[in-house]
């Protein structure tokens, strides 16, 4: 682990990595390093990596600022351990949200962002479309944005919340995937995914058997 301990540092520069500790917990999005003194200087920013680290969290470079997010490995601890989960329907909406806004307006060109948080407003009408009864549709987005996963757009339309900043690339890739798996499941793509991901479940198995 780079970075000093934070007790190791005068009290100063603590009160700095403190400060960009809590900016990027805590925002809804990214924090421009020109604020924080502890996201400029390399090795207070080492710093600030080390005390996220501790927690299971990992400092993200979005664009031009930063936000903090769940290392992978925690992350899919807590998965298994169903901390985090969200409720089936809940899942369902979400789904239908980020095909409806992300997925099919990215695959026409219609948005050139890579981030789940560049979307088409969508309405609930669009959701009710869908096999979700619409009484479920409409306390599954509640929660949702309520959590911040979802957001508000024009005339209380619907928008990816903040919260999907804070995916890692990795998480961010595997959903990129599972909206191909979903959208195209007999697709090329489709069959490279699938590939792929049995290839990296037998070397994992393979590193496992060999410790």
């Amino acid at each position: 682990m780079t970075g000093l301990p934070l007790v190791d540092l005068p009290p100063a520069r603590q009160v700095d990595v403190l400060a960009a500790l809590a900016a990027v917990e805590t925002a809804d999005s990214p924090v421009a390093a020109g604020g924080f003194r502890a996201l400029i200087d390399p090795s207070l920013r080492a710093t600030l990596e080390r005390c996220l680290s501790e927690q299971g969290r990992v400092l993200l470079r979005i664009g031009g600022g930063y936000l903090s997010g769940y290392d992978d490995r925690i992350g899919q601890r807590l998965a298994e351990a169903g901390i985090g989960v969200l409720r089936t329907d809940d899942r369902a909406v979400l789904t239908l949200v980020l095909l409806h806004s992300v997925a099919i307006p990215r695959s026409a060109g219609r948005i050139r962002g890579r981030d789940w948080t560049d979307g088409e407003p969508v309405t609930k009408q669009q959701l009710v479309k869908s096999k979700v009864p619409e009484n479920k549709v409409r306390a599954a987005v509640q929660r949702l944005r309520d959590a911040g996963i979802l957001g508000y757009g024009a005339h209380r339309s619907i928008l990816p919340g903040p919260q999907l900043a804070r995916l890692t690339p990795q998480v961010s890739e595997t959903l990129w995937e599972n909206m191909i798996l979903l959208a195209q499941p007999h697709g090329v793509m489709a069959d490279v995914i699938r590939r792929r991901r049995l290839t990296r479940q037998q070397q994992t198995a393979q590193n496992g058997e060999t410790r």
